[in-house]
């Protein structure tokens, strides 16, 4: 079980989800502009009190596909201002894939990327964490640059690997080792 959270930044402060959370997650979740990157359509209320009933406690670490998504919020507030998302891809091999949303009312401030550093570092130090990877679809500008501001590399371009929105479009992954960061 996950019981620890990534450090705070200068910023940022991580927490789990509580049920107080659900409409400011709704709020960006249900959005046909952030759903265009998400791998799946725009989040339903009930969706997303699901995902927050889920994060809300520990969650199991250890297993492929296990999981965990953590709030940030700006310090001295628990306003949700985004989340981060981390799975583990392969036991085995230690693979961390990691996803990150920031509402769009807080884009443009260096969030994405300053969440994403501390979480990377934190899968790394306390996850054991041998990789950490970002796949994100090729339209993506936004967290394609996030990505490279970690020093992550471009590790492939998946040429029409998923079919979102009525078109085949291509994913991009990105990622990085301990010793890149």
């Amino acid at each position: 079980m996950i019981d620890v959270l990534p450090p705070e930044t200068e910023r940022l402060a991580f927490r789990r989800f509580d049920a107080a959370d659900v409409e400011r997650m709704h709020s960006y979740q249900s959005r046909e502009d952030y759903a265009q990157y998400a791998w799946r359509g725009p989040r339903t209320r009930e969706d997303c009190e699901r995902a927050v009933a889920e994060n809300s406690g520990l969650r199991p670490w250890g297993r492929d596909g296990d999981h965990v998504r953590f709030a940030v919020c700006e310090h001295g507030s628990r306003d949700l201002v985004g989340e981060i998302v981390m799975t583990l891809v392969d036991a085995a091999a230690t693979q961390v894939e990691i996803g990150w949303v920031v509402h769009p009312d807080h884009t443009g401030k260096g969030y994405a990327s300053e969440a994403a550093r501390a979480a990377i570092e934190f899968a790394f130090a306390e996850l054991g964490a041998h990789r950490v990877r970002a796949s994100l679809d090729a339209l993506n500008v936004s967290s394609a640059k996030v990505c490279e501001r970690l020093g992550m590399r471009l590790e492939a371009t998946l040429r029409e690997s998923h079919h979102q929105l009525g078109a085949w479009r291509d994913e991009l992954v990105y990622a990085i080792l301990a010793d890149e960061l």
